[in-house]
C-alpha cells in the first residue's frame, strides 16, 4: 500500500523563521517514523516556495501552489499530498493567512483553521474569549500605532497597574519583542520595543515571581483532550521563559514533567486549557499556557494561546503529550488524520444556493 505524502511547509516571512526551520527538521522526522512520506516545502523569506530540506541543507526545486485544486507544482509535474503540515511560527503561517490559501485551494491541513489561527495569534482577543468562557486572566492596556494620542493614553492608564509589567506585541509569538519592565522609567521604552514587530502593543500586568505553567490541548471541539500540566522554570539570568530562554541557551529553562501541583489544581488547569481551546474554536493542537500565583496555587490566570507550538526536539508541546502517554509520531499522524476528517466534512457542504 503507497503511503500518504504529507507535505510540511515551514519558513515563511516572520521573525520566527529559525525557529520554523528547526521544527521543520523534528516534523519530517515524525512524519516518517509515522509511516508518511514526507515532503518539504520551504516557505523563504522571499516568499518563494521550494522543496528544500532543512534535514539536508542546500536549495531544493521550486515548488507553486495551485489554489484551484490545493496541489503543488514542480516544473510541469503535480504533486498531490494528502495533508499539509504547516508549521510557520508566528505571522503569515500562524495567523490564519496560510491556513486560508490552503482553504482555497480545498486541502488538508493539520492544525488550527482560518479564524481560530488569526484569534490564537491576537493576545487581546484570545484573552477576551477565553474570558467569556469562564477562564481567568490579568487586566492589560492596549496601544495602538495607528491611533493617534493611543501611545499617551495608553501609558496613563498603565499607570494604575502594578509592577512589574509585561510589555508584548500583540500579534506575535515566541515571546518576540516581550519585556519585563520594573520601573515606572523603563515603560515608554519597552513600548517602542514591541512596536518594532507589531502595530499594537499590550501591557500587561505581571505575577511577580509567577510560575509557568504549560498545557497541550490535542483534539477537536468536546473531544479535545489536555496533557499533564508542565511547569517552566527559567535558569540563570533569565528571569522569565523569554526568546533567548526558548531557542539560544541551551540551560535556559528547565521544563518539569509533571509539574508539581495538587491534583485538584491540574485538573482545574487541564479544564481551564480546554475551555480556552474550545472558546477561541480551536482544532488540532494548541499549547495553553498559564501564569500561577507562587504563594497560592489555586490562583492562576491566562497568559496566552499557541496555535502552532514548537515541534523541536526540545520544545513543550510533544514532549507534554509524551509524558501523558502519546508519543510524538503519533501526535502527528492524529493531526493529519483530523486534517483529512475535516476536509472531508468540509467537502461535503453545499455552495451552491438552491
Amino acid at each position: 500500500m503507497k503511503k500518504k505524502l504529507v507535505a510540511v511547509i515551514y519558513g515563511g516571512r516572520s521573525s520566527e523563521h529559525e525557529v520554523s526551520v528547526e521544527s521543520a527538521r523534528t516534523v519530517l522526522d515524525l512524519a516518517e517514523k509515522a509511516g508518511f512520506r514526507a515532503l518539504p516545502v520551504l516557505i523563504g523569506r522571499d516568499g518563494r516556495w521550494s522543496a528544500a530540506d532543512p534535514r539536508r541543507g542546500g536549495k531544493g526545486p521550486a515548488l507553486l501552489f495551485d489554489p484551484a485544486d490545493g496541489s503543488l507544482l514542480e516544473g510541469n509535474s503535480r504533486i498531490r499530498p494528502a495533508c499539509y503540515f504547516p508549521i510557520i511560527h508566528g505571522t503569515t503561517g500562524e495567523d490564519g493567512v496560510l491556513q486560508g490559501l490552503l482553504e482555497m485551494g480545498g486541502a488538508a491541513y493539520a492544525g488550527c483553521g482560518v479564524e481560530a489561527s488569526a484569534v490564537g495569534m491576537d493576545k487581546v482577543l484570545s484573552k477576551k474569549l477565553a474570558a467569556g468562557r469562564g477562564v481567568p486572566v490579568l487586566p492589560h492596556v492596549l496601544i495602538e500605532a495607528a491611533e493617534k494620542g493611543s501611545l499617551e493614553r495608553g501609558l496613563g492608564k498603565a499607570a494604575a497597574l502594578p509592577l512589574p509589567l509585561f510589555v508584548k506585541p500583540v500579534a506575535l509569538g515566541s515571546s518576540v519583542g516581550v519585556t519585563k519592565v520594573k520601573t515606572r522609567g523603563a515603560l515608554r521604552a519597552a513600548v517602542r520595543e514591541a512596536l518594532k514587530f507589531d502595530t499594537a502593543v499590550m501591557i500587561e500586568r505581571g505575577v511577580d515571581r509567577a510560575r509557568e505553567i504549560v498545557v497541550g490541548v490535542l483534539g477537536e471541539g468536546l473531544s479535545a483532550a489536555a496533557s499533564v500540566c508542565g511547569e517552566v522554570r527559567p535558569k540563570g539570568r533569565h528571569e522569565f521563559y523569554d526568546y533567548e530562554a526558548k531557542y539560544l541557551d541551551d540551560n535556559g529553562m528547565e521544563l518539569i514533567l509533571p509539574a508539581r501541583l495538587p491534583a485538584a489544581v491540574c485538573a482545574a488547569l487541564r479544564d481551564k486549557a480546554a475551555s480556552a481551546f474550545r472558546a477561541l474554536g480551536c482544532s488540532g493542537m494548541a499549547r495553553v499556557d498559564f501564569l500561577l500565583d507562587p504563594r497560592d496555587p489555586r490562583r492562576f490566570w491566562f497568559c496566552e494561546i499557541n496555535t502552532a507550538p514548537g515541534f523541536t526536539s526540545h520544545s513543550l508541546y510533544p514532549r507534554l503529550w509524551n509524558e501523558t502517554g502519546v508519543s510524538p509520531e503519533r501526535v502527528v499522524a492524529r493531526l493529519v488524520e483530523m486534517g483529512e476528517a475535516r476536509r472531508s466534512s468540509r467537502a461535503r457542504l453545499s455552495i451552491a444556493r438552491k
